[in-house]
């Protein structure tokens, strides 16, 4: 080959190889066009979505402690299921449903959905006549609506239509996959705002679903803190429960707590302290930069912020001597019952004990029989739940603070306040009290028989029923009304969880309500606390408080204080009260009244007190409901101890009751208690103490 061939095949190659870069060239440019430029914006949005999605870390919930120290409420750890809804077919997507809840059913758990709060299977019935909204809700298209009328058309539609469930599936396997789907439907999970599906998952059960992670898209487990209850019966009306956050509850507390950062699947108090200090339990929700892949699981994350737990909450109740409290009211109640009396029907059946610090407000302990257990509703037992809800007696209800009561003849020493500081009596008045006599326009009768001329401290020690209607009258209604009000009664106390405000019988209620004038026959009844009288336990406490401690109106309150995580206290119960503008003198004579109802050979409780270590103040009172003929009275006692320097109040009240007089060894169990009376000595010569739980 010449030089000259030589040469000429030396520059073919060159062509080649060149012609061969271009082409690469060309398909590197073009598909770089195609990325930056023509699918550019999806390439960013996945970019994005895979690398800067953001979700929350649940906080632990602040626990609940006694004025001890002894705990009430506390947290674990345990494991949800979230789901992020990600694109399959139908049929993926309810085979994928259907092995999850069976994953779940073999662990023993089950997962929460509103449908069945609109239609149930076998029968498929309806379970609300709501039914509007729910179907709208659940067509693929509006006009599909108008046809759905009955049960089995809609069960039908869900199946067929809405999530196209094929007949492979039996109707009671098609329904749960139509619970699970509805959620879906209802709530749109997205990254930012995952649903759980099931709380609190065994281990075995997460690692399952983790091990299959490629087949279960759009699932995952996480770490979470759980409610813990101990000793939540004891406490139960006050402790209430907590639940999963309401849409108005999310809407409230984002608006009034947004550097908390709640969330759709949080958890808040219901009722309850767990309601009345949300802002003190709640802690701050963390904040977690997601990667995740095409399925909706997290690949990588970085916690932006790290979750705060919230503080530790003091109450002021004692839990040892609620104890007491609680099985005293029980065993009492059931010993009325078999008690044999022409007035007793044996219906006693329920009742309240509240027991407060008349120098703080503090309450030292609040019992409401019957009670129930709050732990049952940190649990996914429905029936269990519905069976607390339907139950007789209504165990949920807190008598303590929400029930208004007539006080019968507890209101005696208040109408014995309005009389002396009107200037109607003194403390040595006597008033003539025969067996029989007409006052305010009614014959009435003396149920303490003829008793003669006698003056105030005889009266209340005697329970004079003739005494306070011929005072009451005297007095006038517009100032027990007054001193009603200065004292508490009917008013709001202030108390951090529910209560009720009660009622005072007067002039402007009756015409309220009744659109009637108000007459002296009226005075009567209302001076003995009844009519249309009727106040909460708490408020009947807090009253008595008062006279105790000369006239000081505290808030009563629950919550002592609370400490934060780093051990600062963050709350303080304030010590702020309202003085009442009473004469001592006035206090100095419904005290010595008090004070013999216990002591003096014809006080009504000086038999359950006769031998007690001091003197306690007190007065029974025994409550009419209007229904006597084939019901028991409700009996009352209230109380406070020492006479000389009171430091605790007591109001007993029990439904049914019968007599005043046979509630009141109930305050003295309180009492034994709280004054460590049980105390004996052992062979070291130290105290032990018969009441630790």
């Amino acid at each position: 080959m010449s030089n000259e061939e030589k040469k000429h095949k030396g520059l073919d190659r060159y062509i080649v190889l060149a012609v061969c870069i271009l082409a690469a060239a060309a398909i590197i440019i073009y598909n770089l066009a195609t990325i930056q430029l023509i699918n550019g914006a999806y390439y960013q949005e996945q970019s994005i979505s895979r690398i800067a999605t953001e979700g929350y870390i649940y906080p632990k919930r602040g626990d609940i402690f006694d004025r001890n120290g002894i705990p009430i409420a506390g947290s674990r750890m345990g494991y949800c299921v979230q789901y992020v809804d990600v694109d399959m077919s139908h049929e993926e997507k309810n085979a994928m449903f259907f092995e999850l809840i069976s994953v779940l059913e073999e662990n023993d758990r089950g997962f929460k959905s509103r449908l069945t709060d609109y239609i149930d299977i076998d029968p498929i019935r309806f379970k609300t006549d709501n039914t509007e909204s729910f179907i709208k809700g659940i067509v693929v298209n509006q006009e599909d609506a108008q046809y759905l009328i009955t049960a089995d058309q809609v069960f039908r539609y869900l199946r067929d239509k809405t999530f196209e469930i094929d007949s492979s599936y039996t109707d009671e396997e098609a329904f749960k996959i139509m619970k699970l789907r509805y959620e879906v439907l209802v709530n749109r999970p997205s990254i930012q705002n995952p649903l759980i599906i099931a709380d609190d998952i065994p281990a075995l059960a997460m690692a399952e679903i983790e091990e299959r992670s490629s087949y279960f898209k759009g699932f995952s487990t996480y770490v979470k803190p759980y409610r813990v209850y101990y000793n939540a019966q004891l406490v139960s009306h006050v402790l209430g429960y907590v639940g999963y956050i309401s849409q108005e509850q999310y809407d409230r507390f984002s608006e009034e707590y947004p550097d908390k950062y709640y969330t759709r699947s949080d958890i808040v108090g219901i009722m309850g302290i767990e309601s009345a200090a949300e802002p003190l339990l709640r802690g701050v929700s963390g904040l977690i930069s997601r990667e995740v892949d095409e399925s909706g699981r997290t690949t990588a994350f970085t916690i932006e912020r790290p979750p705060v737990p919230g503080n530790k909450v003091y109450l002021t109740i004692d839990l040892e001597l609620q104890k007491v409290a609680a099985e005293s009211l029980k065993r009492n109640i059931e010993e009325i019952r078999k008690k044999s009396h022409n007035k007793n029907f044996g219906d006693a059946d329920a009742g309240a004990v509240v027991v407060m610090d008349v120098k703080t407000g503090e309450i030292l302990a609040m019992v409401s029989y019957p009670d129930y257990d709050p732990a049952v509703f940190l649990g996914d037992d429905n029936e269990a739940k519905a069976a607390i809800l339907t139950q007789e007696g209504n165990p949920m209800w807190n008598r303590a603070s929400q029930e208004i009561y007539a006080p019968g003849s507890t209101y005696k020493p208040l109408v014995a306040v309005a009389a002396l500081e009107s200037g109607t009596i003194t403390p040595t008045t006597l008033i003539n009290c025969p067996y029989r006599e007409e006052v305010g326009g009614l014959m009435l009768t003396n149920l303490e028989g003829n008793q003669g001329k006698i003056a105030l401290t005889k009266a209340l020690a005697t329970s004079s029923n003739m005494f306070f209607y011929k005072v009451g009258v005297m007095t006038g209604i517009d100032n027990i009304v007054k001193w009603a009000k200065e004292f508490g009664l009917a008013q709001p106390t202030g108390i951090e969880i529910t209560e009720s405000v009660g009622r005072i019988a007067s002039r402007e209620f009756k015409k309220t309500y009744f659109g009637e004038d108000w007459y002296p026959a009226n005075t009567v009844m209302a001076a003995i606390g009844q009519l249309y009288n009727a106040f909460t336990p708490v408020q009947i406490t807090n009253y008595i408080s008062c006279i105790a401690n000369e006239g000081k109106r505290y808030t009563p309150h629950l919550i002592k204080m609370a400490v934060s995580p780093e051990g600062k206290i963050v709350y303080e119960a304030p010590d702020e009260y309202y003085k009442i503008p009473v004469k001592q003198d006035t206090i100095d004579a419904v005290k010595a009244g008090m004070v013999a109802v216990t002591h003096r050979n014809d006080g009504t409780a000086a038999s359950v007190f006769r031998d007690f270590p001091f003197d306690v103040a007190g007065k029974t009172g025994t409550s009419e409901t209007g229904r006597e003929a084939t019901e028991s009275s409700n009996g009352l006692f209230v109380c406070y101890a020492p006479y000389d320097d009171p430091q605790i109040a007591i109001a007993v009240v029990v439904e049914h009751g019968v007599w005043g007089s046979w509630t009141a060894p109930i305050a003295k169990d309180i009492m034994m208690a709280y004054f460590r009376l049980n105390e004996t000595e052992d062979t070291s010569g130290s105290h032990t103490v018969e009441i630790i739980w």
